[in-house]
């Protein structure tokens, strides 16, 4: 079981989540250049869903994580378009705000994604984002980034609400510029 740095109470199911899914991005990131092209070349998550390779770098992500299975291939389809970074206090929408200029339509750009209605279109829409944003190379927190697609269409709509919030109404808090520790 994964525990907190910080404490010795079990890790929260997001925390497990997200260390989940870090680990089948390493093993992603392990693949040589013809694998990972083979799921590069895939135009959905059904399509990742047939290659083999999909399989071996899921290992027993099914096994951890029975009810969320069916959609990691629609986060592993997004992969080949950011490099991966773990990142303390990511967030996809400070991101998208900080790599995305005014004047790319940025706004336009995550209000769609914020009303999408099925995985395929988020999946589209995502992968046109990230390709914008992979041009300055800035990586992503995939375990970050794969558990928020994961829970996207979760009846409470945090997901969403949190993309949001920190896109157009960023905090100001950047951990690891912390005054506190400087004198």
């Amino acid at each position: 079981m994964t525990m907190q740095a910080s404490s010795a109470k079990p890790a929260s199911h997001a925390d497990v989540l997200v260390d989940d899914i870090r680990v089948v991005r390493a093993r992603y990131d392990q693949l040589d250049r013809g694998l990972v092209a083979q799921l590069r070349r895939c135009r959905s998550a059904t399509e990742v869903e047939l290659e083999g390779t999909y399989w071996r770098i899921a290992g027993d992500f099914g096994r951890r994580q029975p009810n969320l299975v069916r959609h990691l291939a629609h986060v592993v389809l997004l992969f080949p378009y950011a490099a991966h970074r773990t990142r303390q206090g990511f967030s996809v929408g400070r991101f998208l705000r900080e790599q995305l200029d005014d004047k790319d339509g940025s706004s336009l750009r995550v209000r769609r994604i914020l009303a999408v209605e099925t995985r395929d279109e988020l999946d589209h829409r995502l992968r046109a984002l990230l390709r914008l944003t992979a041009a300055g190379g800035a990586p992503v927190d995939w375990g970050v980034v794969g558990r928020d697609l994961l829970w996207f269409f979760a009846e409470s709509d945090a997901t969403r609400r949190r993309w949001a919030q920190d896109f157009y109404a960023p905090s100001t808090f950047d951990p690891s510029t912390d005054s506190r520790s400087a004198t």
